[in-house]
């Protein structure tokens, strides 16, 4: 048999010594905010020649923070749930002890101490943070004049009640922006605040009979259920706009921050009877009953708000948009463009009610539906997660991750 010279055996290559400029070409590929914390974690090499924060992420898709209990003897692990991966990554805050998480934004979660007394910004993944003012001290009144304010005895004292928290909230530009405006809005109460970092209070907008309201671009909008559209301009207090936007009248609405300005989503109620709907059977253990979580189904139209002349445009298309809701205050939208895994023209919903099966305090669960924008048709996605505990809590919300 005629002998075979094989090749003497290479060295496999070092992966942890790739070019620097290899790596950075690498990184930039990487769209995952998790993918690229695994990226990074590989080796020194690789961290020290990728960017630990970095700009060409897409905005992400959203994870829910799970709530938890807001006393001060809690461990301070906060779990948020990633519905793409189907797992729950646990983070230690200790900064959320005894205190509620509200709401969140562009990877912020806005936290209140108990009534008001300490505000400020927290970003779970870099666990940077910024100071606002207390709820604790008196506010300034948007359009009126700081001596006037004292004729206005609501407002010149304590805003903050015990029943209220934050359930908005927004950013007009980028927080390293110094002319940034942090804007919230409370629970049970008809006003909206804004301030800038380093401010030493809130101004207070005041509601009408809105049930919404959105900053952009130097503007205020606040819409009613009747379809009334106010608009503030912020540098001209007296400058007012009213409108009333026959499309919006007496229909389930909300506005939604997108890239290209401000959207309202107007939902559009199906017929029940013939709705198909997904099911979601659960039992409840105490009462050793079985039942169906079965939401309402919803046909759903986006609207782009124009500024010159005011008015609404409809969006037909809307195959690179997909929503994600877990309330009228708590909704977000991704360019479906974005992520290969993502289907445009749909609307994910978080829903909260039933109780978990096999758990021990009859607390609630989340469960999350999909529906196509333009048929309300509900089809499950998971369901029995991230377990809600009784009353008090911080609430469970839509969170971003970003390391902005």
């Amino acid at each position: 048999m005629e002998k075979v010279d094989w090749p003497e055996p290479t060295a496999s290559p070092d992966w942890a010594y790739l070019p620097t400029l290899v790596v950075q070409l690498i990184s930039e590929k990487v769209k995952s905010i998790i993918d690229y914390v695994r990226f990074r974690a590989v080796c020194s090499p690789w961290r020290s020649s990728s960017l630990p924060k970095p700009t060409h992420l897409p905005p992400q898709l959203p994870w829910l923070m799970i709530s938890y209990d807001s006393n001060p003897e809690d461990d301070g692990m906060r779990l948020f749930y990633d519905l793409w991966q189907s797992k729950m990554h646990k983070l230690h805050l200790p900064e959320t002890i005894g205190k509620m998480c509200c709401s969140s934004c562009n990877g912020w979660l806005v936290v209140v101490a108990p009534v008001g007394k300490e505000v400020f910004l927290l970003n779970p993944l870099t666990r940077a943070r910024i100071q606002l003012p207390p709820f604790s001290t008196p506010v300034k009144i948007f359009g009126v004049e700081q001596e006037e304010c004292h004729s206005v005895d609501h407002y010149s004292y304590e805003p903050y009640v015990d029943d209220c928290m934050i359930k908005k909230l927004s950013f007009s530009t980028d927080l390293t922006d110094p002319n940034c405006l942090v804007i919230v809005f409370l629970q049970g109460m008809q006003e909206i605040f804004f301030c800038r970092v380093g401010d030493p209070c809130w101004t207070m907008v005041k509601m009408q009979e809105e049930f919404d309201a959105t900053y952009h671009n130097g503007r205020f909008y606040f819409c009613s259920f009747e379809g009334a559209m106010r608009v503030y301009d912020l540098n001209n207090p007296e400058k007012r706009l009213l409108s009333v936007l026959p499309e919006l009248q007496s229909v389930p609405k909300m506005f939604l921050e997108g890239k290209s300005g401000v959207y309202l989503i107007r939902f559009v109620v199906r017929n029940p009877e013939t709705s198909t709907v997904a099911q979601d059977e659960r039992h409840d253990p105490e009462h050793d009953t079985k039942y169906t979580v079965k939401p309402f189904a919803y046909k759903i139209e986006l609207y782009q708000l124009l500024e010159q002349p005011f008015g609404l445009k409809h969006i037909t298309d809307t195959t690179n948009t997909t929503i994600f809701y877990r309330g009228i205050f708590d909704c977000l939208t991704v360019c479906s463009d974005d992520w290969d895994s993502l289907d445009g023209g749909r609307m994910y919903m978080v829903h909260t009610g039933a109780f978990s099966a096999g758990k021990n305090n009859g607390g609630e669960c989340n469960t999350v539906f999909s529906t196509k924008l333009d048929d309300g048709k509900l089809e499950l996605v998971v369901s029995d997660f991230g377990e809600e505990p009784l009353w008090p809590a911080a609430p469970a919300m839509l969170f971003q991750p970003s390391f902005s």
